[in-house]
Formats: C-alpha cells, structure tokens, sequence
C-alpha cells in the first residue's frame, strides 16, 4: 500500500499518467490493485459495524450517534457511507502503522545503545512492581521514558515526509521566498530532525537532550513537530502518545530484548513512501524471570 502514495500524487496532477505508466512500464499496476483490495476490505468492515447492535463506544459510534444533528445555514449537516469509509481508511492507516513504525524505531534504537536501554529498563522495573500496575496514568510519570519516545520521535519519524499544506489563491511568502498560488509546501520531519542547525550531534541518539543536559540547550527542540503543527495538526496526537508509552513500558518490563544480527542494519534498509516501508525487525526476547 504505502508503494501506491507517490504514484498516486503523480496520478492527481498529472491523469493521463496513469494510462501511460500502465502501458509503458513506469507504474507496476498490482501496486494500485493491492490499495483498492485494502479499501474494499476496509469498507466492508466498517459497513458491517454499521450494521452491529453495540454498547460499547468507538469512533465509529460516536460517528452514527452525531451524524446528521448538527445545522449550518439552517441545514442539517451530514456524511455519507462513502465519506465515512475514507475516514476509516484514514483511522486504520494513520492510527496503526505510524505507532507500529515509531515502537518499532525506538526498539531498534535503544538496542543499538545498550546503555540507554539499561537506563530506561532500570527505571520501569524499579517504579512497577506488578504488571497491572502499568497504566495510562502510570506511564506519564516516567521521565527517561518520555525523553526516549521524543527522541525516537526526532530520529525516526513516523511521518518522515511532513504534512503537505497547499498555499492561499495569492501565493505565500514563506522565510523570505514566494511561493506560487495552489502550491503544495511541508516541512519534512526527518531533515528538519537531523539538521545541525537545530540538534547538536543530531545522529546520536540522546534522550538527555530533552531532560535539560546542558550539552544540548542550544537545540531548537520546536523543530520537532511529528504530528504537525497547528490547528490542523494530528487529532491522534494524544492518543498516539498513551499507546506508545503503555506498549514499551509493558514490553521492557516484562521482557529482556537482544538485537539479532539479522536486523543489524535495520534502519539503513527502511524506505519512505511518505510512511516508512519497513523490513522485518529480528528481535530476540526473553522473559523476564521474577522472585
């Protein structure tokens, strides 16, 4: 799926590309089949929970529950089928694969460093004593861990390619250049996060920068913005970081990790199509035996 995001860009300015990649070469056609099987399996599913009698509240709950109640210009506002099936895409795709990508970057990276891993282990198994004690709640109070995940965040963003934005009818000057009208423009997450001109040794990986280690007060911590910037930045912001911090925290409590030589290189070999295409992480686990 993630292979079809440039070739469909292409296709929405460009039309008659897609015709002509087809007959030429240029566009493998099984990539743009394997997207449509993916929507059509994701439509079928949100139309079954259409049809499900449930109590239990989810976005698509609330989505039936408000659909329709609120007036604009004096009329009742309303989505359809069709606007509610892109929305599950959207929610399935952005709300899974970007987690995945980012819990899948930090365990790669604190790996490579052993002793970031043993001071971020360290802290988890000496505040949880239990495995039901780690919660949402609980998980908010480690500091190391927090410093890990934003690290993680600017070393490995899940959305490397940043959030396009299209400027106004009369152009946009933007850091001193004009920008022609209707011209798509983004900061992208992953130069913006290993600039020096805004982290200091940006290829290492040092959670201290974020728990004020003097070495790194001069980094412009605000260039890192993962989920964008803004009103129209991402909704799962919040969501995301709960998951995240939960996920890893269960995971290194209840687990030793060893990097398979396998994956030694594992990050040299991701590719990005907007979202990163990710080959197999070989992690070797252990669980942890307690008294």
């Amino acid at each position: 799926m993630l292979e079809s995001f440039p070739i469909l860009y292409t296709i929405t300015c460009y039309p008659w590309f897609k015709y002509v990649g087809v007959i030429l070469g240029f566009i493998d056609i099984s990539i743009l089949r394997r997207r449509r099987d993916f929507a059509l399996w994701i439509y079928d599913k949100a139309a079954a929970r259409a049809e499900q009698k449930t109590t239990r509240p989810d976005f698509y709950s609330h989505i039936l529950a408000n659909n329709g109640t609120k007036e604009k210009n004096g009329k009742l506002m309303s989505i359809s089928q069709d606007e509610i099936n892109s929305n599950c895409l959207l929610f399935i795709s952005a709300g899974s694969e970007t987690t995945a990508t980012l819990l899948s970057g930090a365990t790669y990276l604190l790996l490579k460093n052993p002793s970031t891993y043993d001071i971020l282990k360290k802290e988890i198994r000496s505040t949880f004593r239990s495995y039901d004690s780690i919660t949402i709640e609980s998980v908010s109070n480690l500091p190391y861990l927090l410093a890990v995940l934003s690290e993680s965040l600017r070393y490995f963003p899940p959305v490397a390619t940043g959030f396009p934005r299209q400027t106004p009818p009369a152009g946009a000057t933007i850091s001193g250049h004009y920008i022609p009208a209707k011209t798509s423009v983004y900061v992208s997450s992953y130069p913006a996060g290993h600039s020096t001109r805004n982290f200091k040794d940006p290829e290492v990986f040092a959670p201290e920068r974020w728990m004020g280690d003097p070495k790194y007060v001069d980094d412009k911590r605000n260039a890192l913005q993962p989920f964008s910037f803004g009103p129209r930045n991402c909704l799962g912001r919040n969501l995301a970081h709960a998951e995240m911090r939960l996920i890893l925290t269960k995971i290194i409590w209840s687990f030793d990790l060893e990097l398979d030589p396998r994956s030694e290189n594992w990050m040299d070999e991701c590719k990005i199509f907007t979202l990163w295409k990710k080959p197999e992480l070989a992690v070797r686990i252990r669980e942890v035996v307690r008294d």
